[in-house]
C-alpha cells in the first residue's frame, strides 16, 4: 500500500497536537513515517499522513470504539477524510 493523508477538523489545534505522540503509538501498528499537519492559516484543519502497511487493520481500528474515543478525546470533528495514493 501507499501513502494516505486524513483530514479533519478539530476544537482546539493545541490540544490536539498534545497528543501527536500518543496518536502515532495507536496508529503505528498500521503503517510508517506518521507525521501531523496544521493550516499555517490558523484554521482548526489539521491532517495526519503515513506510509500504510495494513489497510484493512487500520479501516478496522478507525470504525472501533476505542478510536471513537482517541478521537473525542483528541478534540476530533468528524467528518474524517481520508485520500490513498496509488503506489
Amino acid at each position: 500500500m501507499g501513502r494516505i493523508v486524513i483530514t479533519h477538523t478539530v476544537e482546539n489545534v493545541a490540544n490536539w497536537k498534545q497528543f501527536d505522540d500518543e496518536r502515532a503509538a495507536n496508529i503505528g501498528a498500521f503503517g510508517t513515517d506518521i507525521q501531523s499537519y496544521v493550516d499555517p492559516n490558523g484554521s482548526n484543519a489539521v491532517a495526519i499522513s503515513m506510509n500504510v502497511t495494513d489497510l484493512d487493520g487500520l479501516k478496522t481500528f478507525m470504525q472501533s470504539e476505542i478510536c471513537g474515543s482517541i478521537m473525542s478525546k483528541h478534540g476530533v470533528i468528524k467528518p474524517v477524510t481520508t485520500y490513498c495514493s496509488e503506489s
